[in-house]
């Protein structure tokens, strides 16, 4: 794990012992490695520890988010809103996923190559305001798999993850609502793609990123995970 020091972090007296933390129940590795098999992807019921869960609902609660349109080849695919990237929660949310043990974990699970970093975002989406994201793969950028991590404590309808085949009609799996701290770790792949569903009801706000085999962890941590 690469340790950086903040005043912000500070405030969460346990963060050294969350950095290291695996997050992943050592007990449950071949359950979730035969629902990998199965599905290609995970769902881990309380990912997030409590204590660090708290930290970045609390710190939430003062983020104003702004308006991001995903992009492809010029035109639009998804409308969601998105915590600025140079906020320092985002730099939070990233310290506690790049970690060299659950990388090493979550590869022993997937059967993926070795994982360099975790590039990750925070987005949220509200009701009536047509936020979600049409089918697609993001085969790009060296990823390898994806997270959606649960931050939100109100309930929604609609905003629902789906995994499919690509160019298939029929769902691999599906997820709704999703309670705080809860995680979904999905697989990346030419042959598969995935949808964020019209949120219909509520407002639905989750962690979301990228295992990437590239670059290492020093050389992101370098360029991303350093104060502003």
């Amino acid at each position: 794990m690469v340790h950086v020091r903040y005043p912000f972090i500070a405030q969460l007296k346990t963060f050294d012992m969350l950095a290291t933390s695996t997050f992943i129940d050592d007990t449950r590795i071949e359950s979730y490695k035969e629902e990998y098999v199965r599905t290609n992807c995970i769902f881990l019921p309380g990912f997030l520890p409590q204590a660090a869960l708290n930290f970045l609902l609390k710190k939430l609660g003062n983020i104003r988010f702004q308006t991001k349109f995903e992009m492809d080849d010029h035109s639009k695919f998804g409308k969601l809103l998105l915590v600025p990237q140079n906020d320092p929660l985002l730099t939070i949310f990233q310290l506690l996923i790049n970690n060299t043990g659950l990388f090493s974990i979550v590869e022993e699970i997937t059967g993926c190559e070795p994982i360099g970093n975790f590039m990750g975002r925070i987005h949220r989406s509200e009701e009536g305001e047509q936020h979600g994201i049409e089918w697609h793969g993001d085969n790009s950028d060296n990823r390898l798999l994806a997270m959606t991590l649960g931050l939100g404590t109100r309930d929604y309808t609609g905003g629902k993850l789906q995994i499919r085949e690509t160019g298939s009609d029929q769902i691999i799996r599906e997820f709704g609502q999703l309670n705080a701290g809860d995680a979904i770790i999905f697989k990346i792949a030419p042959a598969l793609q995935h949808r964020l569903t019209v949120l219909e009801t509520g407002q639905r706000t989750v962690g979301v990123g990228w295992f990437r085999s590239k670059p290492d962890l020093a050389t992101f941590a370098a360029a991303h995970l350093k104060p502003y």
